[in-house]
């Protein structure tokens, strides 16, 4: 039984001034307006309107009734209302989630930007290596570096970054200028454990995937604390263009064997469904992707 059409159906009534009145009104037959009263008041267990052959009366029980009754018709209707010009519109709260170094490096000023030019849209962004559930964990979306396993997620390709061995120029003329991949099986290295290959690094050479097991002597979950690492001139790392770009662009590293750090790295928004998405989500992707486009053409 549904409560609230009963509900809906007796303020029809009484503001109609007849069953009649009020079945003209809704659509239905006279009878199940009849029937529809009825079996609200059996809920109610209380006399909402008095009929007679000519006339219905509205007790008291019903006037009271009518008048907490029209009050939450008219809140669900606001609500209905509010939800979908939030959902239209770029109002209220986004909740994404995001790899650490990605967001620090990438997100936050690209958030920064749509949050300006959007003062009601408020964003929370959780920063954390682990895979999140987007569904049990309430996010509305998530940004993916790499390739993505098999899920009934939506993605929206955003666009690729690479990998790219790194040195400081102290670590070159200390160790020289490695020309050899295998070289790295003897040279210290420091290794991002988000990187979801255990204890190796895959390269592409002639065509051909070639993996080396790095002399590793530091591991830690963070691209930029590895980067960071290898800018004191100890270490060699292996990290996603994005953390190591100030860091190149400033001469605190250099790239290291860039022939072979050429394969492209995915990355993807994900979100639970296409239905009903709404107007935040899609112009978070949207914008995310046409700013992710600048700042590599830049």
């Amino acid at each position: 039984m549904d409560k609230l059409n009963l509900m809906s159906t007796f303020v029809t009534v009484v503001e109609a001034g007849s069953f009649t009145a009020a079945a003209k009104r809704l659509g239905k037959t006279k009878a199940l307006v009849s029937t529809h009263i009825a079996q609200l008041e059996n809920v109610l267990k209380v006399r909402l309107i008095i009929r007679s052959t000519r006339s219905m009366q509205i007790t008291s029980e019903g006037n009271r009734y009518y008048d907490q009754a029209r009050k939450i018709l008219d809140d669900i209707v606001n609500l209905e209302s509010q939800l979908l010009r939030e959902s239209q519109s770029l109002v209220g709260q986004l909740r994404i989630s995001a790899p650490t170094t990605f967001g620090e490096l990438v997100l936050m000023p690209f958030i920064a930007e749509l949050t300006s030019a959007n003062p009601e849209l408020k964003i929370e962004l959780q920063l954390n290596d682990r895979f999140v559930d987007l569904i049990g964990e309430g996010f509305d979306a998530a940004l993916r570096v790499g390739n993505l396993a098999d899920s009934s997620l939506i993605a929206r390709s955003a666009g690729f970054t690479q990998m790219s061995l790194c040195a400081s120029p102290d670590f070159i003329n200390h160790y020289g200028q490695p020309d050899s991949i295998r070289q790295l099986e003897n040279l210290p290295c420091v290794f991002d454990t988000n990187y979801r290959q255990s204890g190796s690094w895959s390269f592409m050479q002639d065509k051909q995937k070639i993996e080396i097991r790095p002399q590793i002597i530091a591991r830690v979950n963070s691209a930029l604390a590895a980067a960071k690492m290898a800018s004191t001139g100890r270490v060699i790392a292996f990290c996603p263009a994005f953390a190591i770009q100030t860091m190149l662009e400033n001469g605190e590293l250099i790239r290291l064997l860039p022939q072979l750090c050429n394969t492209p790295i995915p990355i993807n928004v994900i979100y639970p469904h296409r239905q009903h998405l709404s107007n935040r989500v899609t112009t978070f992707t949207q914008q995310f992707i046409a700013y992710w486009n600048r700042r590599n053409a830049a």
